[in-house]
């Protein structure tokens, strides 16, 4: 008896990784599985779930994941260069250092989910929905993010220079520190939005509704608050402030 009892823990010791999951089946990945030794690049996952999965450093370049579901997913440091992720959800998932450069993120759900220092360059994002997630040192220069939702975030130091940010929702977000000069956010809402020590020179705000929008320390110069909403007596400030030559028609 004791031999088999061993010989069975020898078994169930074999089909668990350090990660404590099951290995996957590169070709047929599913949910909860450890799919760390798979390379997915130019691979159809669309529709698939891979909830819970632990995709660390895997290569998904090119691959198309279109409404597959990623929930609660580890990807740390996983390539989704030019990945294909339209309405995928990736709520809760974390995706420490994760790159998306040129990827399709519209309409998807990254609610929660961890972007600590991820790259999203030149990412097309419009209608994704970044509520509560941690965007800390994000870097998303020139992304689409039009009609986004990124309320609640804490987007630290985040990088959105030259992004599309027009009707996004960036409401009680916190982007002190940020780097959004020249970034588009006419019509976008601000509400409670922590822009202090920002950088927004040549920024647009045209339309915005910056009610209770703190731009404290915050670079405007150039800037454009044309039609701009309930516009924060700090910006009034630094608009009439001749030395700073800030544009405002």
């Amino acid at each position: 008896m004791d031999t088999l009892h061993f010989a069975v823990l020898a078994l169930c010791a074999g089909t668990v990784t350090a990660a404590g999951l099951p290995p996957g089946d590169c070709l047929r990945p599913a949910a909860g599985q450890d799919l760390t030794a798979c390379d997915f690049s130019g691979r159809d996952l669309s529709g698939l779930d891979l909830s819970g999965a632990l995709l660390d450093n895997v290569r998904l370049t090119g691959a198309r994941l279109e409404g597959t579901r990623l929930t609660k997913a580890s990807a740390k440091w996983a390539n989704f260069r030019g990945a294909r992720l339209k309405s995928a959800q990736l709520d809760g998932a974390d995706l420490f250092h994760a790159v998306f450069d040129d990827a399709d993120l519209s309409d998807a759900n990254l609610q929660h989910a961890n972007l600590f220092g991820a790259n999203l360059i030149a990412t097309r994002a419009p209608g994704a929905n970044f509520s509560n997630a941690f965007l800390k040192d994000l870097l998303m220069p020139e992304a689409d993010l039009r009609g986004a939702i990124l309320r609640d975030c804490n987007a630290f130091r985040a990088v959105l220079t030259d992004a599309q940010l027009n009707g996004a929702d960036l409401s009680g977000s916190n982007l002190t520190g940020a780097d959004g000069e020249s970034a588009d956010f006419s019509s976008a809402i601000l509400k409670g939005t922590r822009l202090a020590g920002a950088s927004l020179r040549a920024a647009i705000f045209r339309g915005a509704d910056l009610s209770q929008a703190d731009f404290s320390h915050a670079t405007v110069t150039q800037s454009d608050f044309s039609d701009a909403k309930n516009l924060p007596q700090t910006v009034t400030d630094l608009l009439i402030a001749p030395h700073l030559g800030v544009f405002a028609r």
